[in-house]
């Protein structure tokens, strides 16, 4: 680290909020520039950026800086983009296991949470006419596989088939309209 860095390590570590926000204002909007290059959300890029000097303030008397400042603040954002990408994925995957738990349910009644099934339902209409039929009654109205069969006049294993596609076809909807595409 150069003897300039160094002063303004120290300087922040007296608590310096002069030198704090110089060092702020310098970076701020270079690094939620470069932020934007792994998130494509502003808020969350000033959110990222925020809590690393937020942090940077806190702890500066643990910070231990090798390199400089400022690869000290970039790589603390990069670290800090993909841990929140990362944590999205983990949430659109729950997200993804409660919708396909919710789908092989057999009472509809598992499907709390409102923005799954509101994106469900748009899934289903999506999904060809019999096919769709087929999945809202044994889903929606708890149909069984030998009803529908006598009720479309079609066996029992096409019923089974048609319902396990639209699984399948709902899952990939359903996979393309969250963040998950992003990652695959």
């Amino acid at each position: 680290m150069n003897i300039e860095d160094k002063i303004l390590l120290n300087e922040v570590k007296k608590r310096n909020k002069k030198v704090f926000e110089t060092l702020f204002y310098e970076y701020y909007p270079y690094l939620i520039r470069y932020a934007e290059g792994f998130i494509f959300e502003k808020q969350a890029c000033e959110d990222i950026v925020q809590g690393l000097f937020v942090h940077f303030w806190e702890k500066c008397e643990k910070i231990n800086i090798e390199t400089s400042i400022k690869a000290y603040f970039y790589q603390s954002v990069k670290n800090r983009c993909l841990n929140h990408l990362r944590d999205l994925q983990i949430h659109d995957r729950h997200k993804l296991l409660h919708i396909e738990a919710a789908m092989n349910a057999d009472d509809p009644s598992n499907w709390i949470d409102a923005e799954i099934f509101q994106k469900i339902q748009e899934a289903i209409e999506k999904l060809p006419p019999r096919m769709a039929e087929l999945f809202k009654q044994k889903y929606l109205e708890g149909k069984k596989y030998h009803e529908l069969a006598n009720l479309h006049g079609i066996s029992e294993n096409t019923v089974k088939t048609e319902i396990q596609r639209a699984k399948e076809k709902l899952r990939n909807i359903l996979l393309t309209s969250t963040s998950l595409k992003f990652f695959l």
